[in-house]
This record gives structure tokens, C-alpha cells and sequence, in this order.
């Protein structure tokens, strides 16, 4: 709706209206689309091959399989309690957005603004951690071309991971329009790549590295740090959590689609189940054609073990083909974080709960955050610096995406559970299973927090701690002190979300009696869907 209008508003742009801002984002994303910002931020193939070190690295095949499907099949709750929340308030402020409208009044701005980091924080490490994978696959291809004779080091790896940045930030800035276009090609190049790996594996890898039923499903082996086979086991969880983090990004672009209510929820779920079988069919095609030497794959001087995989089954050439094509898959996938990571930023910005948030929120000519797009880029190569201190510090950003994020994802949902002030939208579980759903979701993602604070190491040095603690600890200082702050703080400034539909309702009177009329309408036809309260 153009400003001094009467022209009646959408029914996307209305639920917009009744929860206090107005449409700025043009609404080009589709049910399909809106699928593929969830199942192209996971970006499958690519993460598993990136991420299988880890998974390896502590219990071995058995680990990597069972961990994988127990992760992905205990996060469909998650995925349905987040999906009802963003059905209700499908904003772009998602995460901060739903805290503040489920919080009471006088913890609801540094809630609000605890969560909003958070939540920033976990999109950008989850894009810079997928910026590095791509950056080691693409090394590991390097590698594999010069016969061995070339390896990057870490100077190398900066570099080809700032040139991916600005790669992807290019991507990033276009329209809502092509991004729109573009998520429709990232599904197909996902699922290509998913077939590609399944067959070129299955058919060429020599008898020699083909393993067992009983060794892929049953031959338990400790190939990590820690002595309790139990913890090694629960270690390996770290490869499916990361794997499909980005299920909700669907909710970032909730002021770019259609029919957002039911196309945020159903994103998050059908693309979680998606991946879980998809996924799943990789690692199990993985384990059977990867050999029984885990610990040289997990050492291997290419730096990735699913390049040496590649290498052993395919050779030089067919590794080469399949390692370009992962790692193009791989930057499709980092587009479409950099998109989550700058909507967020945008509409975090938007309510000034940013450094420079009046500058950041600022859309170009083309009606897309770049600016938020540029800040995210630069938090990415700040964040990349880690790796000039040595490999453990650069995969702790793995651990701390998935630590910001479930911070974040836990916040709603306690506020949910404590105050009871949630008004239920078009995607419910229905009062039980919904309360249920909420209080299994917060003590799931507590625990995956709680496992991901351990190092590798049970009495690590300082070149082997998890360097997520500190950066986590870092950002939460920041975020309190910058909060509480004499004078100059976001006590002094940050209320919360902050009303946009008011700068064109105080301008025209005839649109702000529309716009009503259609919200009291809208709500009249859901007061059996009243305020959820929680009996004791």
C-alpha cells in the first residue's frame, strides 16, 4: 500500500499491519520458494561433506549414522513449535519479534533485545562457518589437482574465504524477484547434488573401501578424545544439528512471501522431514563406501574426509568433478543464509537495536537490505580471522551457530510457556500437544546447548578449548553492558519492535479506517483461536 492511499491492503500485508509494521519488502516468494530459503540454507550434500569430521572424528560410522537420524527426527518438534510462533507473527523479526509479543511489559525490551543478538549472532556464524566448509572443499579440490603437492595454508584458506564472502554478497543483493527465482534453481542444484553423491559413490567406489552392513549400522569405534564411549556418541550429534540448522530461515523472508502464515510453518517442517531422509541417504551411502581406515580419513592431509572419500572411490578426475560441483552447491547455499543472516540484521536494525541501525536499515533501489547484506559480509571476515589462530579455533564457529541460534530459538518459547500470552495463527497443534511440543523443544535444544560448550579435549590447553565459549561470553558481555549502559545504552532508546504501519496510517486517516476495519474483521473470524492460557 503506497503512503496516502486507501487502496485495500492484502491479507498478508494486514496481518503485517496488526502486528505494527508496514509492508516495505516486496512479496515475491512462493510456497516452493519459501521452501527453498529452508532446504537451501541447509544445503544437505554440501554440509554433510563438510561436517561428517566431526561426527567421524568422536564415534565413527555408527556415530555419523544413528546421530544423524535421532538429530534430525527429535528437531520435528522443534520445527512445529517455531512453525506455530511463525504462523502467528510471520515477521521478518521472527525470533526477537515473537519474545517481545509473548513477553509481560517490563521484561520485554531486554528480552527483546537478548534474543535479537542471539539471534543475529547464530545467522551469522552459521553463514561463516558454511563460508569456511566451502572454503576447505575448495582447498581440498586444489589439493587433490596438483597431485598432492600443493596445500593451502591458513593464509590461503583467508583468502579463498573472504573471496567467497564477497562472492556471495554479490548474490545476495539483487531482488526479491530473482532471489525468488534463484531459491526455485538452489532446490534443484541441492537435490542434483544429492543424487549425484548417492550414484557416483554406489556405482564406482572399488571393492576394497566397501564396508559391512554390521560396520556401517552395528561396529561401534571411540575415534575421538574423550574415553566415555557414551559422551564420544553424544559428541557426533554436532554433525546433524548443523547440518540442518537454517530449517526456519523460512521465517527471515515472512515479509516476502505469500500466504506467509501457512508458508513459514510448512517451510520449516516439510523441508526438516525432507532433510532428514535425504540426509539420510547420503550418510548411509557415505559409511558403506568410505573404508574402515576412519581415523586416516578424520587425519587426512586434504584437510576434509569426504574429499579423501571422494578420492579413494572416484579417483583424480571423477573426486575433481564431484568436489567442483559440492562446492557450487555449497555457495548456493551460503546465498541463501546471507539472506537469512541479512534479514534478520535488517529487521533487528529496523527496531534500532543495532550499532548504526538508522544506516543499516536503509533499503536500495531495489527494495533489498543491502546494506544489512554489507554488514553481515563484514562480521563474516571478522569472524573468519579465527582460522589465522589455528583449526580448532575456526571450528568452534560451528559449535557457537548452533548455540546462538538455539539460545534464540529457546527464548519464545519459554516466554511461552512462563506467561501464556500466545495467540494461536492458521498452523496449531492443538492446546496439549502445542504445550507439550514447547516444554520437550526448550529441554532438547538446552541439552544440545549444554553438549556443545564441551571441547574436544577433556583437559584442554589453550590451543584446544572451544573458543565458542569465549566468543558466546563476549557477545553476551557486550549485549548487557551495551544495554544497561549509563546515558548511552538501549535501556535509553530500545522499547522493541517499533510501529512502521503508524508513518502511513498518521498521513492518511481514510487508509488508517480501512486498515482497522480489516484487522477487526480478520480477528472477529478467529476468536475461537483466543489468547492460550496454561492451566496449572
Amino acid at each position: 500500500m503506497e503512503e496516502g492511499s486507501t487502496t485495500i491492503i492484502s491479507a498478508d500485508d494486514q496481518l503485517l499491519a496488526s502486528l505494527g509494521y508496514r509492508a516495505e519488502l516486496k512479496r515475491e516468494f512462493s510456497y516452493l520458494t519459501v521452501f527453498g530459503q529452508s532446504f537451501g540454507a541447509m544445503g544437505i550434500a554440501p554440509a554433510i561433506a563438510e561436517s561428517i569430521i566431526f561426527s567421524l572424528g568422536s564415534a565413527g560410522s555408527v556415530g555419523m549414522v544413528w546421530t544423524y537420524l535421532a538429530g534430525c527426527l527429535l528437531l520435528i518438534p522443534v520445527a512445529a513449535s517455531l512453525g506455530e510462533l511463525g504462523s502467528s507473527m510471520p515477521t521478518s523479526g521472527g525470533l526477537y519479534y515473537w519474545v517481545a509479543r509473548l513477553t509481560p511489559p517490563r521484561q520485554r525490551a531486554f528480552m527483546c533485545w537478548l534474543a535479537g543478538y542471539m539471534n543475529v549472532l547464530g545467522y551469522l556464524s552459521i553463514y561463516a562457518s558454511t563460508i569456511y566448509a566451502a572454503t576447505l572443499i575448495l582447498g581440498a579440490t586444489c589439493s587433490i589437482g596438483s597431485d598432492g603437492t600443493w596445500f593451502a595454508t591458513k593464509y590461503h584458506n583467508y583468502g579463498m574465504f573472504a573471496a567467497t564472502t564477497f562472492l556471495t554478497f554479490g548474490m545476495t543483493c539483487v531482488s526479491s524477484a530473482l532471489l525468488s527465482k534463484l531459491n526455485a534453481f538452489y532446490i534443484f542444484v541441492q537435490l542434483a547434488m544429492l543424487l549425484s553423491l548417492i550414484i557416483a559413490l554406489a556405482a564406482k567406489t572399488p571393492s576394497e573401501y566397501k564396508n559391512s552392513a554390521h560396520f556401517v549400522f552395528a561396529g561401534f569405534e571411540n575415534t575421538g578424545f574423550w574415553p566415555n564411549n557414551g559422551w564420544a556418541f553424544m559428541l557426533s550429534f554436532l554433525t546433524p544439528v548443523w547440518v540442518v540448522s537454517g530449517f526456519e530461515s523460512s521465517a527471515t523472508i515472512a515479509e516476502e512471501a505469500s500466504n506467509a502464515a501457512k508458508a513459514v510453518p510448512f517451510a520449516m517442517i516439510s523441508s526438516l522431514v525432507v532433510a532428514t531422509i535425504t540426509g539420510w541417504a547420503v550418510i548411509i551411502t557415505i559409511a558403506f563406501c568410505m573404508g574402515t581406515g576412519v581415523i586416516d580419513l578424520v587425519e587426512t592431509p586434504l584437510g576434509q574426509p569426504f574429499a579423501q572419500i571422494a578420492f579413494n572411490s572416484l579417483g583424480k578426475n571423477g573426486s575433481i568433478a564431484l568436489l567442483v560441483f559440492l562446492w557450487f552447491s555449497s555457495i548456493c547455499n551460503c546465498s541463501i543464509l546471507m539472506v537469512a543472516a541479512s534479514r534478520e540484521t535488517f529487521a533487528f536494525a529496523r527496531d534500532h537495536g543495532l550499532p548504526f541501525s538508522g544506516f543499516l536499515r536503509k533499503l536500495s533501489a531495489n527494495k533489498t537490505p543491502a546494506r544489512a547484506v554489507g554488514f553481515v559480509a563484514v562480521c563474516t571476515l571478522l569472524e573468519g580471522l579465527l582460522m589465522l589462530v589455528n583449526t580448532i579455533a575456526i571450528n568452534s564457529i560451528f559449535n557457537l551457530a548452533i548455540m546462538g541460534l538455539y539460545f534464540a530459538y529457546c527464548m519464545p518459547l519459554v516466554s511461552r510457556l512462563c506467561f501464556g500470552h500466545f495467540t494461536p495463527g492458521v498452523f496449531y497443534m492443538g492446546n496439549t500437544i502445542s504445550y507439550i511440543s514447547a516444554i520437550y523443544s526448550v529441554a532438547w535444544m538446552t541439552f544440545i546447548f549444554i553438549l556443545l560448550l564441551f571441547p574436544s579435549y577433556p583437559s584442554p590447553n589453550a590451543q584446544e578449548m572451544n573458543y565458542a565459549v569465549a566468543v558466546l561470553g563476549f557477545v553476551l558481555v557486550f549485549c548487557v553492558v551495551y544495554y544497561w549502559f549509563p546515558k548511552y545504552g538501549g535501556k535509553t532508546f530500545f522499547t522493541g519492535p517499533v510501529r512502521t504501519i503508524d508513518e502511513i496510517l498518521d498521513e492518511s486517516p481514510e487508509a488508517r479506517v480501512a486498515v482497522e476495519q480489516q484487522i477487526a474483521k480478520d480477528m472477529d473470524g478467529e476468536t475461537s483461536a483466543s489468547t492460550e492460557k496454561v492451566s496449572s
